[in-house]
């Protein structure tokens, strides 16, 4: 049954195809002037594909502008996009000198936690405190390592930036941190240093005739504690307070003449003998370095000078150390 199906159409087409050979279309060119109509004979198939080939052409013809605008727009968006990969190429070879710069930062980070470490002890030191063994290491800051892909590599060198400066932020926090502290403590200890007797109380003289101990008392001829130090100088000599703080005495008291005590807070007490003369009233506030008195021979002396004693939670204590 399939066959004779098959050939039936086979036999059906022969017949279409010849017919329409048999079946043709005839040009006839006449000319403008006197002679013979000539006449072309076009075949049917001929004259069919002449047609189907003209209107392909006609397609493509009609097209063509339209895709010389799509390659035009397409030619635009390259141009573009190779002015985009420029500059990003510009902008990831800034990436190495960055990545420097993040490495010249962790190492002044370094610097800067070490510095805090030596200034605690060094407050530590003053202070008379005990540096715990923890505070003896300062906080190292490490960058986080990395490897580059030989695919990825720019992309990754970005990558490590952006862990550099969110690693390097937190650490400036703490060091910052840190720092302000320490600077806080140094203002503290600054301010405490203008209550503490630091200077001799003579801008000049810095000779010292009898030290702070136990000594033959050169009048009375007896060993006697000497609660302070003695500075021989002229009589008028200034006297200046060796650190800020408030006048307690300033009147004659016995063995030491014209006295001047200074109550400088934090347990410091300094005492100025024999002055010849005083500058200062009961109540009143001094600066350091400021003059108090004038030196002189008043009171139980064998000669001008000044009597200077530093006193500790009312503890006579050699002045020596104090004298910077």
């Amino acid at each position: 049954m399939s066959e004779d199906i098959r050939g039936l159409v086979f036999t059906k087409l022969n017949q279409a195809i010849k017919r329409g050979k048999r079946k043709g279309y005839s040009l006839m060119i006449v000319p403008n002037k006197k002679g013979e109509i000539a006449c072309v004979n076009i075949p049917y198939l001929i004259f069919v594909t002449f047609f189907i080939l003209m209107g392909i052409n006609c397609y493509y013809l009609f097209r063509y502008p339209f895709r010389i605008s799509e390659i035009w727009g397409l030619e635009c968006h390259i141009y573009d996009l190779r002015q985009i990969v420029s500059r990003q190429d510009k902008e990831l070879r800034r990436l190495d000198p960055c990545l420097k710069t993040t490495q010249e930062i962790e190492e002044a980070l370094n610097g800067a936690n070490g510095f805090v470490v030596e200034m605690e002890q060094e407050y530590a030191k003053h202070q008379n405190q005990k540096v715990k063994t923890e505070a003896l290491t300062y906080r190292e800051v490490y960058l986080p390592g990395y490897q580059l892909s030989s695919a990825d590599r720019d992309i990754s060198k970005l990558e490590v930036l952006n862990r550099n400066l969110n690693y390097l932020e937190e650490e400036l926090a703490l060091t910052g941190a840190d720092l302000a502290g320490l600077v806080t403590k140094y203002k503290s200890y600054n301010r405490q240093l203008d209550f503490t007797p630091t200077i001799w109380p003579l801008a000049r003289d810095r000779r010292i005739s009898s030290g702070f101990g136990y000594r033959r008392h050169p009048i009375y001829k007896e060993m006697m504690l000497h609660q302070g130090i003695d500075i021989p100088t002229r009589t008028g000599t200034a006297v200046r307070a060796t650190a800020e703080g408030k006048v307690t005495i300033a009147e004659s008291r016995g063995g030491y003449g014209l006295l001047v005590e200074i109550n400088h807070g934090y347990g410091f007490r300094t005492r100025y003998g024999h002055n010849s003369r005083l500058a200062v009233k009961v109540g009143q506030t001094v600066k350091k370095g400021q003059v108090i008195a004038y030196a002189g021979n008043t009171g139980t002396s064998t000669g001008p000078h000044v009597h200077y004693e530093v006193r500790l939670n009312k503890v006579p204590v050699n002045p020596r150390p104090y004298l910077n």
